[in-house]
């Protein structure tokens, strides 16, 4: 079954195969993916397939944790907490489908991943980036505490097919 969060509004579990479309659809449209390091874009649907199946097969308690989100039984983001390398510090990420941009899912998603990382796997400091064209998930992070750490990072985004310039941030527990 693997783990499951829950807020208020949503419910953050390990993909299924029947979210593959979503997936797809959703993450792969560019203005989600650019803000991704490791989404292409476009991103066929047979890639979220690939991606659903690895997630599944490679989840295990204490490690790096990749889940959708949904809310009201409908797909409307991800995020995991992860480390980019052994030894490395915990790590949010998270993304929300252009549908739903605007209603608070965003914080909810990064609160639940802290809590995650404090509760779960006992971290005292978690660690997050975003691209500095998106300035929206900046202010999420900051509402969730983040304080900026550097600036002129600069970060691959598979989707841009390029670097593109990052602001680093922290939090401690």
């Amino acid at each position: 079954m693997g783990p499951r969060i829950e807020t208020e509004r949503l419910l953050m579990r390990l993909p299924e195969l029947g979210d593959a479309p979503d997936i797809s659809t959703y993450l792969g449209d560019y203005d989600v993916a650019k803000n991704t390091a490791r989404v292409p874009h476009p991103y066929p649907a047979l890639a979220a397939e690939m991606w659903v199946l690895t997630t599944r097969a490679s989840w295990q308690p204490g490690g790096n944790l990749s889940l959708t989100v949904e809310m009201d039984s409908q797909l409307v983001g991800g995020g995991g907490v992860f480390k980019r390398a052994p030894g490395s510090e915990w790590e949010i990420g998270y993304w929300i489908a252009k549908p739903w941009w605007g209603r608070g899912l965003a914080t909810e998603l990064g609160q639940g991943l802290v809590d995650y990382a404090r509760d779960t796997l006992g971290t005292r400091r978690v660690i997050a980036g975003f691209y500095k064209d998106n300035p929206a998930s900046g202010r999420v992070l900051e509402k969730l505490g983040f304080r900026h750490e550097g600036d002129g990072v600069r970060a691959f985004s598979m989707a841009r097919m390029g670097p593109a310039d990052m602001h680093e941030l922290s939090l401690s527990l």
